[in-house]
């Protein structure tokens, strides 16, 4: 019987016999329970550092911007900068 490791809470699982399983490109991950297997899913970058995990950000003509799709973008850093001109008033 090979066991591999939880990669959540590092108990050994039988992968023939556990029902939890993820896979993120080509690595398949076993787990112990439906809770680490939602853990894991959640931020898999957390517990394989060979994941990459998405920039909470992006920068944008040298302001930071949420990163594409969160609730906060908007799209608001694709709209054009507006110059403020000179008037005869601002001295």
């Amino acid at each position: 019987m090979a066991t591999v490791k939880d990669p959540v809470c590092e108990m050994d699982v039988d992968p023939a016999k556990t029902p939890w399983k993820s896979k993120v490109g080509e690595r398949e991950y076993f787990f112990c329970s439906d809770q680490c297997r939602r853990d894991f899913e959640a931020e898999p970058s957390k517990y394989d550092a060979d994941i990459k995990a998405d920039p909470p950000y992006t920068v944008s003509h040298g302001f930071p911007a949420p990163r594409f799709g969160s609730a906060a973008s908007g799209g608001l850093e694709n709209e054009p900068v507006i110059e403020r001109r000179r008037s005869s008033r601002d001295g």
